[in-house]
């Protein structure tokens, strides 16, 4: 009895020559993307910050070193393609990011009770330069006819007396009176959350300025 060594079939040796191949050859990725991104130079720090002076009876100044750049109406246009609004509530070139005059550090806000949360929002609020700007100009209550609660009559009336007051700390009291104005659901003497009461009041805020406007 003989055995035959039968021969392999051309398709198993193409196989195998192919599976040989693909192991033998390296594999040479391109990690362009990934190496460039190794080499970023971190930003370099901005000279020309806001600083405050730590002593007693600090200031906060504005970059006088350069000025604010006024906003324009192409400005309005958004990257993605959205038009600009057919009907511009405030003029985008009267806002200014920096401080538009020396300001002395405002006054504390006194705790009147589980106030805190509201106290920090204040200050958050009463230190944003966009903000205090238009505040101090008393803009809003020169033209506003709202009978009642308003909030951006509120809001300036607290800004300019915690920036403009020289006492040591002051009750915010015109705040927390027109509290359950805010949100229904605050209660005066029971703990907030701050991040909640920012939400409701600058949706007060967006409020007082549409008064009167269609939806």
């Amino acid at each position: 009895m003989t055995i035959v060594n039968k021969p392999k079939s051309s398709k198993s040796k193409k196989s195998s020559s192919r599976r040989s191949d693909k192991s033998m050859k390296p594999r040479t990725k391109k990690m362009t993307s990934r190496t460039a991104s190794l080499g970023r130079v971190p930003p370099t720090e901005d000279p020309n910050k806001v600083s405050v002076d730590k002593g007693p009876g600090g200031h906060i100044y504005c970059r006088s070193s350069q000025k604010s750049k006024p906003f324009a109406q192409r400005d309005l246009v958004v990257n993605d393609g959205i038009a600009p609004p057919q009907r511009i509530l405030f003029p985008p070139e009267k806002i200014c990011m920096d401080w538009q005059q020396t300001q002395s550090v405002g006054v504390g806000l006194q705790n009147l009770g589980n106030t805190c949360f509201l106290n920090s929002t204040l200050q958050c609020l009463t230190y944003t330069p966009p903000l205090a700007n238009y505040m101090l100009s008393l803009e809003h209550t020169k033209s506003c006819h709202v009978e009642g609660f308003c909030m951006m009559c509120t809001m300036e009336s607290h800004i300019n007396q915690v920036l403009c007051c020289s006492n040591n700390a002051i009750k915010p009291t015109s705040v927390i009176n027109g509290l359950k104005r805010i949100g229904k659901h605050f209660h005066f003497g029971s703990q907030e959350d701050a991040h909640e009461f920012l939400c409701f009041t600058v949706d007060a805020l967006q409020k007082a300025c549409l008064n009167g406007s269609t939806k």
